[in-house]
């Protein structure tokens, strides 16, 4: 951890994720919405992918995951909440 003007900045292992909070009791969460469209061979399953462990989320955080196949003219969707 590194203090600077207050402010308490994390490093971790993943190189995308800094924090910076003022305040260690003062956190908040934040919603995202990522649309990922794969173009891929036969073997690729996206339900056999742990997506809660791919992006590491951990406690407190949610993720929920809708997969769609868009070459199927059914209108299924797959929800996972994890």
């Amino acid at each position: 951890m590194t203090f600077s003007q207050n402010i308490c900045i994390m490093y971790c292992n993943r190189p995308y994720e800094i924090f910076a909070m003022s305040s260690p009791q003062f956190v908040s969460k934040r919603k995202f919405s990522i649309t990922l469209d794969f173009d891929v061979y036969e073997d690729f399953n996206p339900y056999e992918i742990n997506w809660k462990k791919l992006f590491q989320i951990e406690g407190q955080e949610n993720l929920d995951v809708n997969i769609k196949n868009i070459d199927e003219e059914s209108d299924t969707n797959w929800y996972c909440d994890s």
